[in-house]
């Protein structure tokens, strides 16, 4: 169930983000949304965002109570362990799911903007990859000082081999917010001294 409402968040929810974010259009947004919400939005005289709005809450409604009828019509096999496919694989807008997945993905993931900022993100997690282990393997000044950005919890034992200080390391990167990455990279590259 949890696989389920995952995919059904995800898949529904990329189309309104699509939307607000001007990738994906009114009319393209409404198609996807609307074969399974199924309502009537013309009646209304809401704005295009609040009409979206209201058929991505409609469409992750309809897709939940489907999922929790074939998990209940699927229940003694799931629980035995004998059910090997996904919920929504067996869901009356399976291939229409697929079908939202591949626009999104080509008229949003795809995108430049995303596409720059995703490469944007690698840089962030090479640089302070790169700041944090050189306080392993260096022991100058700077090495010092950033070792003095770890929080405490990630300071690292002397006992420790490369490997477990590394790991140590990439634990403290992995938890960080894209935000506070971005100010810690900014602080790193001299952009924020603050």
């Amino acid at each position: 169930m949890v696989e389920a409402a995952d995919d059904i968040c995800y898949s529904i929810v990329d189309v309104e983000d699509g939307h607000r974010m001007g990738y994906i259009s009114f009319e393209q947004a409404k198609d996807l949304l609307n074969k399974i919400a199924d309502i009537d939005i013309q009646k209304d005289d809401d704005s295009k965002d609040e009409k979206v709005k209201r058929l991505r809450a409609k469409a992750i409604d309809k897709l939940i109570r489907e999922a929790t009828k074939i998990f209940l019509d699927h229940e003694v096999k799931i629980l035995s362990g004998e059910f090997e496919e996904g919920l929504l694989s067996l869901s009356d807008y399976a291939e229409h799911l697929k079908e939202i997945g591949k626009q999104t993905s080509d008229t949003v993931f795809q995108h430049q903007d995303v596409v720059s900022i995703q490469v944007a993100g690698y840089e962030v997690l090479a640089k302070l990859f790169t700041e944090f282990a050189n306080t392993i393997f260096n022991n100058n000044n700077k090495s010092k000082l950033v070792y003095q950005m770890l929080p405490k919890e990630y300071h690292l034992n002397l006992e420790d081999d490369s490997y477990e200080k590394i790991l140590k390391i990439t634990d403290y990167i992995s938890g960080m917010t894209d935000s506070y990455a971005t100010k810690l990279f900014q602080k790193f590259s001299g952009i924020s001294l603050g």
